[in-house]
């Protein structure tokens, strides 16, 4: 409840404007509502401004804001020091600091899954960038649900309920008259996500079980099979509604596109399949690197070890004899580059195998969609526009055919 202040002449109150605000910081200063008669406490001294209150704010039709009369001074230095928060917040090594501690806890899902008809009674917990902290959601209403779908937040469950989800993922796809048609794909590219996750989590512990990668190429399989059965929905089995950091969306992501390639310039089924789980561990050496250590780090060490990831990738998979031999080389070649430019061998041209050219044409799509917060806002044709300028860096035929479906398939 609203803590209430009656106005007196020993109380004074300054109008503020929240469009001043820095959407995702802390303010310094406690903020009221005025509705005529009484000032009610809207935003404690010390809470986030985020997108989460803006929508409550909206949905309560608020419009006049106050802060209190003693409090101006340290209005006038935020504002004074507003343009530098918003400068630092949009940069990526800061929100991968702060996105870091959420990750550690929670796994990303698909909202859209969750409005199945099926009861969800699993904990989630969201996160709108750059908010310091989880957003609760109970979802206990249709209300509720579409708030949930409104807000621009990435939508979680904690890493020990990864099993329930997975279970809740089962039960809609064993429901026969879902009418959404797109929601059993939705759960389907769910359910690999999940596979790749386990696998990723085994690997930073350097124990891939055999189980683990043939549940994963089962599910590859899959969503391979769903494809090439109507290749216009192809694009629905992507995750992009998210700024996201999360190694195994990004590979799940990769794979598709690449599977996507596969199909669309008519490889045999197995060659399509062997590609697919080449796409999905081709980032598998970045379990072994830190998290804080990107490829475009500012320290030459960091960015070298972060280079290290492909021979790293190549070692842990070296051992498995249920890894195609291609899916190993593509974890060491799909860095290396059309012109020599790339790492770690300096490969050119055809040096480089056909596998690891078309992973890195799905990689650099992906990085440009997802992964580089920079680019989050992006739209589809000014990446392809990107890419098409550094044409240098692919094989030209394929990033004509790469360019050619991933202009026309609807994601």
């Amino acid at each position: 409840m609203s803590r209430i202040y009656r106005y007196d002449n020993s109380e004074r109150y300054i109008p503020i404007n929240l469009d001043e605000l820095v959407t995702g910081a802390q303010v310094p200063f406690e903020i009221f509502t005025f509705d005529g008669t009484i000032y009610k406490s809207l935003l404690d001294k010390g809470a986030t401004y985020s997108y989460y209150v803006q929508r409550m704010i909206e949905n309560q039709a608020l419009s006049k804001f106050y802060i209190r009369q003693g409090s101006a001074l340290n209005f006038d230095e935020y504002m004074h020091n507003a343009a530098k928060l918003k400068k630092m917040l949009l940069e990526p090594d800061f929100f991968n600091s702060r996105y870091k501690t959420f990750r550690d806890k929670w796994f990303i899902v698909d909202k859209q899954v969750i409005n199945s008809g099926i009861p969800f009674k699993i904990p989630l917990a969201g996160l709108r960038f750059p908010l310091f902290g989880e957003i609760p959601f109970a979802i206990d209403s249709n209300e509720a649900y579409r708030n949930l779908l409104d807000l621009n937040s990435d939508i979680a469950v904690r890493k020990q309920d990864i099993d329930a989800y997975y279970t809740y993922l089962d039960a809609v796809l064993d429901v026969e008259d879902i009418e959404d048609p797109l929601l059993k794909l939705r759960c389907r590219r769910e359910k690999l996500n999940i596979w790749c996750y386990r696998l990723f989590e085994e690997a930073r512990n350097n124990s891939i079980s055999q189980d683990t990668l043939l549940k994963l190429y089962k599910h590859i399989s899959i969503v391979m099979t769903l494809m090439a059965n109507d290749f216009s929905y192809a694009g629905k089995f992507l995750f992009f509604d998210v700024s996201d950091v999360f190694l195994c969306i990004h590979s799940t992501n990769v794979c598709v596109m690449s599977l996507m390639y596969g199909l669309a310039t008519k490889m045999d089924n197995a060659s399509i399949l062997n590609l697919g789980i080449a796409a999905m561990l081709h980032d598998l050496g970045r379990v072994a690197i830190d998290d804080d250590i990107t490829e475009n780090a500012t320290v030459e060490m960091d960015r070298e070890i972060y280079r290290s990831h492909v021979i790293k990738g190549k070692e842990l998979l070296d051992p498995h004899k249920e890894v195609p031999k291609v899916a190993k080389i593509v974890a060491l070649t799909h860095h290396e580059r059309q012109d020599g430019s790339g790492y770690v061998s300096g490969l050119a041209g055809d040096e480089i195998p056909q596998f690891s050219k078309i992973v890195s044409l799905a990689d650099t799509f992906e990085n440009y969609r997802v992964t580089d917060f920079k680019h989050t806002s992006i739209k589809r044709t000014k990446i392809i526009g990107e890419m098409a300028h550094q044409e240098h860096l692919f094989d030209p035929d394929m990033l004509k055919e790469f360019i050619g479906f991933i202009a026309r398939i609807t994601i």
